[in-house]
């Protein structure tokens, strides 16, 4: 498979990225009125879009299809947007509630082997981001040293060429053992 790799990216693109993807959340909400989850795909550095994110990218959009299917909650809605600054996604699920849709996506960054590299995010109709914390879920945990992943990338405490190197592991596993 071959995936396309994007130049690094400054902080003021991704911070440009950001912005647009609030506005592109908003429209969703409004033109479908339900709730959404928008997936962007954690990889530290300054490179965002090359073959472990787009890994990352198709497996958590084949498991959320797996895990609306086996839930019987339809996707009435869903766009992949490929930009530089990394994949990302917005999906638009008929689910009984925003909380049962929250703890589903939560599930998939906690269970699937890639989740930790998944930041699915669930907005309700009045655009409100549903927080891990909202549903007394634990903080991620880091890559590298499973303490609280927040603290060492503030910290800095592990090196990005690890980082990287691990999460080409994770992905390189997950794409041959799985």
């Amino acid at each position: 498979m071959t995936f396309s790799v994007g130049s690094e990216v400054s902080l003021n693109e991704m911070l440009a990225r950001k912005e647009t993807r609030v506005k592109q959340q908003q429209e969703w909400l409004k033109c479908h009125s339900l709730p959404l989850v928008s997936f962007t795909v954690n990889i530290p550095g300054s490179v965002k879009m090359n073959s472990s994110s787009q890994i990352v990218m198709k497996a958590g959009l084949k498991a959320i299809k797996k895990m609306s299917q086996q839930q019987g909650w339809l996707i009435v809605d869903c766009q992949k947007v490929m930009e530089n600054t990394g994949p990302e996604a917005f999906i638009v699920i008929q689910a009984p509630s925003v909380q049962l849709l929250k703890k589903a996506m939560m599930t998939i960054e906690t269970d699937h082997p890639l989740g930790r590299l998944m930041d699915l995010d669930v907005i309700d109709v009045d655009g409100k981001i549903i927080s891990r914390e909202d549903e007394q879920i634990a903080k991620r945990r880091c890559l590298i040293c499973d303490e609280d992943a927040k603290v060492c990338a503030r910290s800095r405490r592990h090196d990005l060429a690890t980082l990287l190197a691990k999460i080409e592991q994770m992905t390189h596993d997950y794409e041959c053992y799985d």
